[in-house]
């Protein structure tokens, strides 16, 4: 259980597609432009704005640049600025929607440690349900977070945010509960995120959400695998005051 997180920094770079591309140099921006002065500050807002505009009823694979600029109003040359390729769009909204979705995930914990809620079960339900109703109630977010276009960069971004989740509910669980050596533990919950990533990519894909069964399946997954490891019982460290 030592084996980390890939570093592909140092991998060769090969020519990108030419659909990512869209420019002479010989390596894919996937990056945006970080503006400096107030004007492309509103820029960039804009951008995003109408960018997720577009994802209230387009599809994330059909998004252009140009699209962008014209439902912005901007001069495509000035979203070029800051965006040189749509991958660079693509990423950096990802970013924003998966900050959001990990602090309503990491929020929903918040009533359970206060009430002291004895079932780890019941903490995993919940933190399913909050992600669950944060992508059903967007549809740029599912399209950027389920959605059939995943940049290598961004399935490693959700990789590595499902195993910081891990840490931070491993975290909680030991504050709240009396908690046998179980080493490891926090990847773990990452694998069974990924587990569910994968069933809620495909429940988007056929029905454009995440439906009851698909859920319900994820939930039964999730913690069945868990169940591996941990006891069906945890104690309390104390009694609720």
């Amino acid at each position: 259980m030592t084996d980390e997180i890939p570093d592909t920094s140092t991998m060769p770079s090969v020519r990108p597609k030419a659909s990512h591309r869209k420019g002479r140099t010989p390596e894919t921006s996937r990056t945006p432009r970080v503006p400096t002065q107030e004007r492309s500050k509103a820029r960039y807002l804009a951008i995003i704005k109408a960018a997720e505009e577009l994802l209230e009823r387009s599809n994330i694979e059909d998004l252009s640049l140009y699209d962008i600029a014209k439902q912005s109003g901007i001069a495509p040359a000035s979203v070029h600025y800051l965006f040189s390729t749509i991958t660079a769009v693509h990423l950096e909204l990802h970013r924003l929607h998966n900050d959001k979705l990990t602090e309503r995930v990491i929020e929903s914990s918040a009533p359970l440690i206060a009430q002291r809620n004895p079932s780890w079960q019941e903490w995993i339900y919940t933190s399913m349900k909050e992600a669950r109703d944060a992508l059903n109630s967007s549809r740029p977010m599912s399209e950027v977070m389920l959605g059939p276009t995943m940049h290598r960069q961004t399935r490693l971004t959700n990789l590595k945010t499902n195993f910081s989740l891990g840490q931070k509910a491993v975290e909680y669980m030991h504050a709240v509960f009396i908690m046998p050596d179980i080493p490891h533990l926090d990847r773990y919950y990452g694998y069974a995120a990924e587990f569910s990533d994968a069933l809620w990519s495909g429940a988007y894909s056929a029905h454009g959400r995440i439906d009851d069964e698909t859920f319900a399946e994820s939930v039964r997954a999730t913690v069945a695998y868990l169940r591996c490891f941990l006891p069906e019982t945890l104690h309390l460290r104390t009694s609720k005051p």
